[in-house]
This record gives structure tokens, C-alpha cells and sequence, in this order.
């Protein structure tokens, strides 16, 4: 019986057209780039595009979208020695924590054969992504599809051009050379 006001309404579609086109787009753009910029990885996944999961996750993990997110403390805990109280607004920087050494082996190494690979990309606990599973085929579909399509993908630019954004870590422009099979 609740009805959306009409200020929800607009948060959510908000929300909805950002973490359902905006994350994956970046992600997909992202994830060429890191391909690109690690040949060895990309020979790796032209070999064997049953990698494409791996692709995803390790892109994810090693070049996440969005970079930071931010929570209201609800109850005073401590993290990492340093005490934080009820009501401190807190902003998590994913994409550090995505290179925690004490988490990842090399964690400044791509490598899409990864495992285990626990990023915080989409979150963690109640705060989970609800759309993790759409945006994981979403890329795996499209890392698949481009590289069965151009197997010698190539830069035609390698200077890539990023969105001027601080939250959102996406392309603006990676210009490319593409060769079929």
C-alpha cells in the first residue's frame, strides 16, 4: 500500500540509470583498457575466452568504476584502531581497498586468472550491489563478443581521455584499431 513520493521516485530512477548503465559502461571501458595496457593478459583471454568472468572480476577489482562510497555510522565501532562514532558520515575508497596487500597477492598486478578474488567493487553485506549478477553478464557478454569479433584488437590512440568525474572512474574517449580474425 506505500506509494514512492514523488522526490523517491526521482532518487531512484537517479540511482537506477547510474548503477545500471553508467557502472557497466565504465566497467567495460575500463576492462579494455587494463586489457590493452597488459598484452599478456589479453593473449591469455583471446586463448581462452572461458576467462571472461575473470576479466570482469579482476577489471572490477584492479580499475572499479565507482572509486568511493560513503555510510552513516549508525552505532560508535572501532576500524583499524581508530575509534568511530554514531553519526560520522564515513567514505570508503574502494578502489585502495581493492589493492590491500594483506587481502590480494601483487595487488598492483593484473591478472585475470585471479583466485580467490574479493573485491569490494559492488560493496559488501546489506549494502551489496543488487544488480552485481546483471552487470557481471552484462561485461562478461560484451569482453566475449568484442574480442571473438577483433582478436587483434590494438591502440590507435594510447592516450586514453577519462570523464572528468571524481566518484565515477570511466572513458570518455579510448581510441582503437580493430582487426578481425
Amino acid at each position: 500500500g506505500d506509494k514512492l513520493s514523488e522526490p523517491e521516485l526521482i532518487s531512484i530512477s537517479r540511482l537506477i540509470l547510474i548503477a545500471g548503465h553508467e557502472t557497466t559502461v565504465n566497467l567495460i571501458g575500463n576492462g579494455v583498457l587494463q586489457l590493452l595496457r597488459h598484452p599478456d593478459q589479453l593473449a591469455k583471454f583471446v586463448a581462452d575466452p572461458s576467462l571472461a568472468r575473470g576479466v570482469v572480476e579482476e577489471t572490477l577489482r584492479c580499475d572499479p568504476p565507482v572509486q568511493f562510497d560513503g555510510r552513516l555510522c549508525i552505532e560508535s565501532t572501532e576500524v583499524a584502531g581508530a575509534r568511530v562514532e554514531a553519526g560520522t558520515f564515513v567514505l570508503m575508497l574502494l578502489g585502495a581497498a581493492n589493492r590491500d596487500a594483506a587481502v590480494f597477492a601483487d595487488p598492483d598486478r593484473f591478472d585475470i586468472t585471479r583466485s580467490p578474488n574479493p573485491h569490494l567493487a559492488f560493496g559488501a553485506g546489506i549494502h551489496y550491489c543488487v544488480g552485481a549478477p546483471l552487470a557481471r553478464l552484462e561485461g562478461e557478454i560484451a569482453f566475449e563478443r568484442l574480442l571473438a569479433r577483433y582478436p587483434r584488437l590494438a591502440w590507435a590512440d594510447a592516450v586514453p581521455a577519462w570523464r572528468p568525474l571524481i566518484n565515477l572512474r570511466g572513458l570518455e574517449r579510448l581510441t582503437l584499431r580493430a582487426a578481425g580474425p
